[in-house]
């Protein structure tokens, strides 16, 4: 018998007397063996805590990993320190997930990181962390150096930073199981104290050590166990019982944090996939009564809203949760861009104010007038089952765009030309009336628009009468 390859994994054994097979065995594969893009890095300091192999499930993590970060790694081992891998980008690893960022523990002192690396930026030396980078405009990532923090007082920050030698103590100062483990990439082990890996595994969220000191020591703990809970398409997280008792018992905390800080996690909240879980827990937490300072306000909504991008679906949020009562002054309070505080006031100014399905000049208005916040008004009237909205999303699917894609066909100049009005606000007042009648008529030329014009008594009606291209 002879082999007949048929492709590169497999072959089929035919008999020399006959065309047919006989039998068909698999062609010899290469092997790759894991993790083996890491297995040539210089080998830096030894931690001081036993670890373990890494999980099969950081091959991917591993093949991933940005080749700046191997060059810098490498350079720390090169200067005889230890490097290891931290933080959110190993629990992304471990989930499968792609990180954007990494972050990076040293036992180099970050004059020394500064020297190594003279293109990075001091983010916050005193405290050990700077943003490493082999040049300027490169990949940067967080090195810090390894910490032994000393009292916590105003649960903000610590009293004084003592920089340390101990990865183990390190870890042991971090909040959560889930984030207090360490990877050193040349050993390709994984160092997990805490037994991160078998509550990323269950789905429990559980501090390091005892769940009150961990929170006490900044209250911006609080904010982050909440978020922690939203894992997307992992599912809705919880707290084991002495997190969950601790989360109530620190809430207080909170009014220490920075209100900047506060916004940061909270506009993360907001954004999560299981956002109206998570509210909800933190409202029967007493926590958002905190957060707001005592406002009123109301979920009601909150899990039906539709997923929308990302900023439309915070300021949606924060628009249903207060129709009620205005909050701009509470934005402000919590330092939301402007941008935010204006878009979540016109949306709550539109909500529960839908056109009549059946008045297609209304309907062109309501749509030329909220434009690219369209959708996320929509969303809201759905999520909040406004009478008649799902009607008036299916005639606004149905309605042709306008032949103008409601432009202004007439600028000011036009406009004097035409009736030699003097710049001021009857002419403001009369250009937003025409094209008010523009869009509500479907208007595609100024021929059009100046028989419109002609009916209008523009000379000696008063123009604060005149209609507007606003909405409602």
């Amino acid at each position: 018998m002879s082999p007949q390859p048929l492709n590169s994994n497999e072959f089929h054994l035919h008999s020399l007397d006959s065309p047919f097979p006989l039998k068909a065995i698999a062609a010899p594969r290469h092997f790759v063996e894991p993790f083996a893009r890491v297995k040539s890095l210089p080998k830096g300091a030894l931690g001081d805590i036993k670890g373990r192999g890494l999980p099969i499930q950081l091959e991917s993590w591993i093949e991933s990993l940005p080749i700046d970060l191997l060059k810098i790694v490498s350079i720390f081992a090169e200067n005889n320190a230890g490097i290891w891998v931290v933080g959110g980008s190993i629990r992304q690893g471990l989930s499968g997930v792609t990180p954007n960022d990494y972050d990076l523990a040293t036992d180099m002192k970050p004059k020394q990181v500064l020297k190594c690396f003279p293109k990075s930026i001091e983010t916050g030396v005193e405290y050990g962390t700077v943003t490493v980078r082999l040049k300027a405009g490169g990949d940067m990532f967080e090195v810090t150096t390894l910490r032994c923090d000393q009292e916590y007082l105003d649960g903000r920050r610590p009293e004084s930073v003592d920089f340390g030698t101990s990865l183990a103590e390190d870890l042991e100062r971090r909040d959560l199981t889930i984030n207090a483990m360490a990877i050193d990439l040349a050993r390709q082990e994984l160092y997990d104290p805490y037994n991160g890996l078998d509550d990323l595994q269950s789905g429990v969220l559980r501090a390091v050590g005892e769940a009150t000191l961990r929170l006490e020591e900044d209250g911006l703990r609080v904010m982050r166990v909440y978020r922690f809970m939203d894992q997307g398409d992992g599912g809705l997280w919880h707290p084991d019982e002495m997190l969950s008792a601790a989360l109530i018992e620190c809430r207080k905390m909170l009014v220490n944090v920075s209100l900047e800080r506060v916004w940061q996690e909270l506009r993360r909240i907001l954004s999560g996939f299981h956002a109206a879980d998570v509210l909800a827990r933190m409202d029967s937490d007493g926590v958002l009564k905190i957060i707001f300072n005592g406002q009123s306000f109301d979920l009601n909504g909150q899990s039906s809203l539709q997923r929308i991008s990302d900023n439309s679906v915070i300021e949606s949020r924060l628009a249903m949760m207060f129709r009620g009562d205005n909050p701009a002054n509470l934005l402000k309070h919590l330092t939301m861009p402007k941008s935010v505080i204006n878009r979540v006031s016109e949306l709550r100014r539109s909500i529960g104010n839908l056109p009549n399905e059946n008045d297609v000049a209304q309907l062109r208005v309501y749509r030329a007038v909220l434009g690219a916040g369209l959708d996320a008004q929509l969303a809201c009237e759905l999520a909040l089952d406004t009478k008649d909205a799902k009607n008036i999303q299916a005639a606004l699917n149905q309605l042709p765009e306008n032949d103008a894609k409601d432009v202004a066909l007439a600028d000011g100049h036009w406009i004097v030309d035409k009736t030699g009005i003097k710049p001021g606000i009857r002419l403001g007042r009369l250009k937003d009336y025409l094209h008010r009648l523009q869009v509500e008529n479907n208007v595609s030329s100024l021929d059009e628009l100046h028989s419109m014009l002609n009916d209008i008594d523009w000379e000696e009606s008063d123009p604060s009468d005149w209609p507007q291209l606003r909405w409602p």
